[in-house]
């Protein structure tokens, strides 16, 4: 095991096994718990970790900003002080309903004089093999060869595959935390995540993106999910981004759409309406260290995945 990182699932509220959970049916070769405000009927074998009542009456007197969906950002602030306490360096925080992972690139060439794309793809799904763990890897290296304090991956729904390989985004669901660096805590309500950048880019410490590690997480709008927090992103509608557009309404903009989130081309349900911000970008610049080092991890990933027959990838040419 390695005893700097220490992954954990934020979770609450969704009770049963893996299939209520997918994220745990992944194969971790790390430290692992899941930190919950309500674990009650989970099947697991991971450690979890509820909440402390002190630690729930300090936040809720001290912290939360809202009725709404604080519970978690409490759980993912206390992750922070749990893996401080413990002696981790890195702390991996996930969402509890990741269903899948993704090595997804692109490409620009010329041919016969016609500019034209190849893009690149190798899938996994939750539970399938080891992927994770290589994200991991390339995720905490990032963080030890550059001065950001969160290093996330992409989102296939909300993404198509380009060549951006590290560049300054928001990351979500999916990152890893420099834990002597970053705040003590995340605030709420919804855009707990949002928030949490925006107050590392107020300490000068940039937030990064591996564009290339993509996951995917259960759909909403489909299976009408509303578990863990989601009723509660449901009932809130388009006040989801209210808090946010008072504390930084120079760079948070916030509505609902027919169209939703996924990138790329899509049909428009006027019967469904989905909650859609827009962000001002924010640059900092990133120092980075040994970039050597990064690129090997990431050269050690595209060979495993390229060979692997089961996740071989997928190579589409097109002309653009």
């Amino acid at each position: 095991m390695n005893k700097e990182v220490l992954v954990v699932e934020i979770s609450g509220k969704r009770p049963g096994n893996s299939d209520a959970r997918p994220t745990e049916k992944n194969n971790i070769s790390y430290d692992k718990v899941i930190i919950s405000n309500n674990s009650e009927g989970y099947e697991t074998d991971w450690d979890i970790i509820n909440v402390p009542d002190d630690y729930v009456e300090w936040y809720k007197s001290n912290i939360k900003n809202s009725d709404n969906a604080w519970y978690a950002p409490m759980n993912r602030s206390y992750a922070i002080k749990y893996a401080r306490e413990h002696g981790y360096k890195y702390l991996i925080q996930l969402d509890d309903n990741i269903v899948m992972f993704q090595i997804a690139y692109s490409t620009k060439y010329k041919e016969n004089g016609i500019l034209c794309k190849k893009e690149y793809r190798a899938t996994s799904k939750s539970g399938d093999n080891e992927m994770l763990n290589d994200f991991i890897d390339v995720l905490v290296e990032t963080l030890k060869q550059t001065n950001a304090g969160i290093a996330g991956c992409n989102m296939t729904g909300a993404a198509v595959p380009g060549d951006d390989y590290l560049s300054e985004r928001y990351c979500y669901s999916c990152f890893a935390l420099k834990l002597d660096v970053i705040p003590d805590v995340y605030h709420g309500d919804f855009e707990d995540d949002i928030e949490f950048r925006l107050k590392l880019n107020q300490m000068n410490i940039p937030s990064v993106q591996n564009g290339i590690l993509m996951y995917g997480k259960t759909g909403q709008a489909i299976n009408k999910d509303l578990t863990g927090c989601r009723a509660e992103y449901l009932k809130a509608g388009v006040k989801r981004g209210e808090h946010m557009r008072k504390l930084y309404g120079d760079i948070y903009k916030a509505g609902v759409s027919s169209f939703s989130n996924r990138a790329g081309k899509q049909e428009v349900d006027e019967e469904i309406t989905y909650f859609r911000h827009k962000i001002k970008p924010i640059k900092l610049g990133v120092i980075v260290k040994d970039q050597k080092a990064i690129d090997k991890k990431m050269n050690q990933l595209f060979k495993k995945y390229a060979v692997k027959k089961e996740n071989k990838l997928i190579i589409k040419k097109e002309a653009i």
